[in-house]
């Protein structure tokens, strides 16, 4: 193993997520990705009056919190050099398994909330995507 893509957002589960993968890069010597996908893309705001500047502001703040708060895991566990980025999609399992083949990574952990039943088929399952479609072994935190 010599690179971990871990998924982040502000939720419980990818706080632990965030340790979980600093731990496992920390025991093998693997290089760190934290990766946050917001879903505000290039082509959103090409659509006058979609979003305001109001919103688009609380969404970078949120992503710059989200990623400074796995910067703060990845160094609490003494790793140096965690890449920390925000991706753009609508499509976050896409992004995320995109990103982990353009880059190499050979391991991806994400949190799952554990959704079941009617919640899940009306919201999917961003963890459920990302174990159909990856290249590499996942392991899912929650």
């Amino acid at each position: 193993m010599s690179k971990i893509l871990c998924t982040t957002d502000e939720t419980e589960v990818s706080r632990k997520a965030e340790v979980f993968a600093a731990d496992l890069a920390r025991s093998t010597g693997a290089e760190l990705h934290y990766v946050h996908v917001s879903p505000v893309t290039s082509d959103d705001l090409k659509t006058p009056g979609q979003f305001d500047t109001i919103i688009l502001e609380e969404v970078e703040a949120r992503d710059h919190e989200v990623l400074k708060h796995a910067q703060g895991v990845a160094a609490e566990k003494g790793l140096t050099g965690a890449v920390c980025l925000t991706l753009h999609s609508h499509k976050v399992a896409d992004a995320v398994i995109e990103y982990a083949e353009a880059n190499d990574c050979d391991h991806i952990v994400t949190g799952s909330n554990g959704r079941v039943g009617v919640p899940r088929l009306v919201m999917g399952s961003v963890s459920g995507d990302i174990i159909h479609k990856a290249h590499c072994p996942v392991t899912v935190v929650r």
